[in-house]
């Protein structure tokens, strides 16, 4: 396959929307050690969420977010849900063979990214500036400066 032929660009479409999701990764990651009962997955996504740079925000995974987002990778064959005949109601989720083989080809991206953090955090930067600016009271310039630096403290 051609880079730049249309097949191409459509599979990176489709791609960009099969792991579209603010949990997908998380998920995933966490399954690639084994199967887990649901409880488990839920607070090993809660142990493994941490700040996110993208979205200037600390937020832990809601257990109705964490149901939809599995029905979805289920949908798409990547999850598998397993109900085990026991009272009360317990279930199982783990990777299917697409979901092993799509993090197997993922690792070089990762790779990409991690030798490349340089480029990431400059984005990172410059989204978090463009929220700041459309924060601001309206005619209020942003000071390049950090003024805390240039204040006195005390009687001068």
């Amino acid at each position: 396959m051609v880079t730049g032929d249309v097949r191409y660009l459509e599979r990176a479409r489709d791609l960009r929307h099969l792991l579209d999701g603010d949990w997908i990764s998380h998920i995933l990651v966490v399954l690639s050690a084994g199967p887990l009962h649901y409880n488990d997955l839920h607070a090993a996504i809660q142990a493994a969420t941490t700040f996110d740079p993208w979205t200037g925000s600390d937020h832990p995974i809601q257990g109705r977010s964490l149901g939809r987002t599995l029905r979805r990778l289920e949908t798409a064959g990547l999850v598998l849900r397993h109900v085990e005949a026991v009272f009360p109601r317990s279930v199982v989720y783990s990777l299917t063979p697409a979901a092993e083989d799509l993090l197997i080809r993922a690792r070089p991206l990762i790779d990409w990214a991690e030798e490349h953090l340089d480029l990431i955090e400059r984005l990172q930067k410059a989204q978090a500036a463009k929220k700041r600016r459309r924060r601001q009271p309206h005619g209020e310039s942003e000071s390049p400066v950090d003024d805390s630096s240039t204040r006195t403290h005390g009687p001068g």
